[in-house]
């Protein structure tokens, strides 16, 4: 008698359907605060490059400001490091323009693919140590 006991609960199929569907849940739970998490680091690393080109973009200024002003008192003039310094962001801005597609492309490929093997390394490992 308790083996057909046994046989008829393993072969409840309300309890089977009933573990399976919060299997379910509990998977796509898991999955959505991956997705959150992966949000997140992604919104939190945009703000800190946000925050590293603005201060970035103080501190070219302000050398810019300082190296014209010291061509201008090398050069004794008021404007001739102006001038120099201007030539130089205007040979940047041509390199640019000339190498645009090859230099932006390699920066980003490579910085996503490091990224994406780093974060593949993780899961590897944590799905290793589980």
């Amino acid at each position: 008698m308790k083996e057909k006991s046994k046989i008829y609960d393993i072969l409840n199929f309300e309890k089977v359907v009933n573990h399976l569907s919060k299997f379910i849940e509990i998977k796509l739970e898991i999955y959505e605060l991956k997705v959150k998490g992966q949000f997140i680091d992604i919104i939190s690393n945009l703000a800190v490059m946000m925050l590293i080109i603005s201060f970035g973009m103080f501190l070219l200024f302000f050398v810019s400001l300082a190296f014209g002003l010291y061509l201008n008192n090398y050069f004794n003039s008021n404007y001739i490091g102006f001038v120099c310094i201007s030539l130089i962001y205007l040979g940047l801005c041509v390199l640019l323009i000339i190498f645009k597609g090859k230099i932006i492309k390699n920066i980003l490929f490579q910085s996503f693919l490091s990224e994406t093997l780093t974060s593949d390394s993780d899961e590897q490992g944590n799905s290793e140590q589980e």
